[in-house]
């Protein structure tokens, strides 16, 4: 089980750049073929200052500063059964090539499923550009709990 007593354990904010290269190997790696992306024309003939980033790839910027596999070890989560539930992205402002994004992980939530089989983490994060609040995500990690998914079996499901 993972202590309960983690709930809101903050880390602390960190400054990730922005590089034209990173965001192309992004857009390469997703099938992202909006030119706006990877070609500063294409971005200024859009109204932009720089190429702006594709919304997830501030998921990228988020493994960083703080990655999931060193939550989960802060957290002395084995990384044996953690897997990556869900994601969400709130999005205030672009961000774009050459800004540096600061980068500040909260875990909001813990709690248990089927008998304490599977435990959920919920972790949101804070994206800021020269202070400025510019995108928020919620990501929910789920831990098999191998030691409880026997008692989760046995255990009388609710109606």
């Amino acid at each position: 089980m993972t202590d309960r007593s983690r709930i809101g354990l903050k880390t602390a904010p960190t400054t990730v750049p922005v590089d034209a290269w990173r965001v192309k190997l992004f857009c390469e790696a997703t099938g992202e073929t909006d030119a706006v992306y990877w070609n500063a024309e294409a971005a200024r003939a859009a109204g932009h200052p720089a190429c702006p980033v594709p919304p997830t790839f501030l998921k990228a910027i988020e493994g960083e500063h703080f990655s999931s596999a060193q939550l989960m070890n802060l957290l002395d989560v084995p990384l044996r059964g953690v897997l990556h539930a869900e994601q969400a992205f709130e999005h205030f402002a672009p961000v774009h090539v050459g800004d540096s994004v600061e980068v500040s992980r909260t875990v909001t939530d813990i709690h248990d499923k089927k008998a304490g089989a599977f435990t959920f983490i919920v972790v949101d994060t804070h994206y800021r550009v020269g202070g400025t609040p510019v995108a928020t995500s919620r990501q929910t990690i789920l831990v098999r709990n191998v030691v409880n998914a026997v008692n989760a079996v046995n255990a009388p499901q609710p109606s």
